[in-house]
């Protein structure tokens, strides 16, 4: 099995990741993608990938990405007005561009990356003139972020959000990768939870979709659906660790660990199985094979 996306750098997986890992792997775990989301955790990540690749056998790729939500938390801190958000943005992205280059070969994948035009409205109080420049600075790192997939071949994990109902954020992206990267894009949608309507385009551009604990919540029928839509052949699982813990550690009150890790993909999978009507180990093999596919170098 594998964890094609999860945050290691952050807490509690940063202090527990040596057990977690272990734990990963007796349960036959093979492969996890560490993604990063800016240049805050790039480099703790990177070393993070490097020792415990010596310690378990290269079971760690990486992922270099820029979280659109970096740039509202930013807009946000500085007092929504005292801070030129184009010329934060463009410091970001030639920041984000000289550490890819600076170190390609330990790359494995452009991620998280993407839209995303859920938090600006849930989270924080922007007025139309801010929104709307939030979504063009996402769109010019998504825009660059692509440029270099292509230029390099690397795969991207992507982050696409939209209020309920509303399809324009992935609708944004998917028309970005199809300029940028001329049909040639290889990607994975990460929990991805809008429309089947969306879902097809994605899947019709060849794009994988990142399953993760949300299908084992009460209220995630959406997701599941999502699923069942979703051909074996583009299945990927994720965690999104140390986020969305499955159903079972939410509702153990007793548990210790009580977070997102890669170990708790076996139970993902179990779920995923009884959805698509087939066995554990057959659905694990096509999508251990669908992440070699996409990830390996």
């Amino acid at each position: 099995m594998h964890d094609s996306h999860v945050h290691i750098a952050m807490s509690p997986l940063r202090e527990n990741i040596q057990s977690d890992i272990e734990q990963f792997i007796s349960l036959n775990g093979k492969k996890i993608l560490a993604q990063t989301t800016n240049i805050s955790d790039y480099q703790e990540t990177i070393d993070m990938v490097k020792n415990l690749n010596k310690k378990y056998s290269n079971v760690l790729d990486l992922g270099l990405g820029l979280h659109p939500s970096r740039f509202e938390d930013s807009l946000e801190k500085n007092n929504l007005k005292d801070i030129d958000l184009f010329k934060y943005a463009q410091k970001q992205i030639d920041l984000y561009e000289d550490f890819f280059r600076s170190n390609k070969e330990h790359i494995s994948a452009i991620g998280e990356c993407g839209l995303d035009y859920f938090g600006m409205y849930e989270y924080f109080q922007f007025d139309k003139e801010q929104t709307e420049q939030l979504k063009e600075v996402q769109k010019r790192a998504f825009r660059k972020l692509c440029q270099l997939a292509m230029e390099n071949n690397i795969p991207m994990s992507i982050h696409s959000r939209s209020q309920n109902g509303d399809n324009s954020c992935t609708a944004d992206a998917l028309s970005i990768i199809a300029k940028e990267g001329k049909g040639t894009i290889r990607s994975s949608f990460h929990s991805y939870t809008g429309s089947l309507n969306m879902l097809q385009k994605i899947l019709d551009m060849g794009m994988y979709v990142g399953f993760n604990a949300i299908i084992t919540y009460p209220s995630g029928d959406n997701v599941r659906e999502i699923l069942k839509k979703t051909p074996l052949e583009r299945i990927l699982f994720e965690t999104d660790g140390p986020y969305l813990p499955t159903q079972s550690v939410r509702k153990n009150k007793k548990a210790q660990k009580r977070y997102g890790r890669p170990a708790l993909i076996k139970e993902i999978i179990k779920t995923a199985a009884d959805i698509k009507g087939i066995s554990y180990q057959r659905l694990e093999e096509i999508s251990d094979q669908n992440y070699l596919t996409l990830f390996s170098k």
